[in-house]
């Protein structure tokens, strides 16, 4: 049963979520498809925007829980990035195996490391970006949507969207590594009714997998 938190439609409704998902569109477009973007110098104020004031603006009740539910979610996240990093691991494995998803496609994913110092780059996973991703497509449109149409066919959609978006990189590797993350995260969102575990994952997941232990 979905919790009675989920249940609710968006302040502003329904078409003003769907607004959001067609500028994250946009936004993501550039970051992948246009030449000369500098990607954490869109993606960080995007994310801060859409997620981190956007998302709680539209639910109130984004952030609310009592202490000792947070000291949970925050065992559940931490559990769950490192949950998520040993399926990676395995994957990275698996796709170096397959010719057109092998190591160049991994190396094209990481080429942005160029573009920022990796203390940089791990300040702005660990906070917007991360979180921001997490409030947007999970504590804001999953949510939206689960409340309209149930929360699997919710779910669906949401993923759906939120893989779609990293079609304009033309990279397979990325593509089903958005697959897997959003499936995983969707998923934890549905289960435990509550943004605070994705949150953490997503957040520590991202700088393990991009600075601290790079599968790349």
């Amino acid at each position: 049963m979905m919790s009675p938190r989920l249940n609710s439609l968006p302040h502003g409704g329904l078409r003003f979520t769907w607004v959001a998902v067609g500028v994250a569109a946009v936004i993501w477009y550039f970051l992948f498809a246009v030449p000369g973007v500098n990607f954490w110098g869109l993606i960080a104020p995007a994310t801060l925007v859409l997620g981190v004031i956007g998302a709680p603006l539209v639910y109130r009740d984004t952030f609310t829980a009592s202490g000792k539910e947070w000291l949970r979610y925050l065992g559940l996240g931490m559990a769950g990035a490192v949950a998520l990093y040993v399926i990676f691991w395995v994957g990275n494995e698996v796709v170096a195996l397959i010719p057109f998803m092998g190591e160049q496609q991994v190396e094209n994913v990481y080429a942005t490391k160029a573009q920022a110092s990796p203390n940089l780059i791990a300040a702005l996973l660990l906070f917007p970006i991360g979180p921001g991703e997490e409030l947007f497509w999970r504590a804001w449109v999953q949510r939206a949507l689960m409340a309209k149409y149930g929360p699997w066919k919710g779910f669906a959609i949401a993923t759906f969207f939120y893989i779609a978006i990293h079609i304009p990189s033309m990279n397979l590797t990325l593509l089903a590594a958005a697959a897997v993350a959003g499936i995983f995260w969707g998923l934890l969102y549905m289960k435990v009714g509550h943004i605070g575990p994705g949150l953490v994952s997503h957040a520590l997941w991202d700088a393990a997998v991009f600075v601290w232990f790079p599968l790349g």
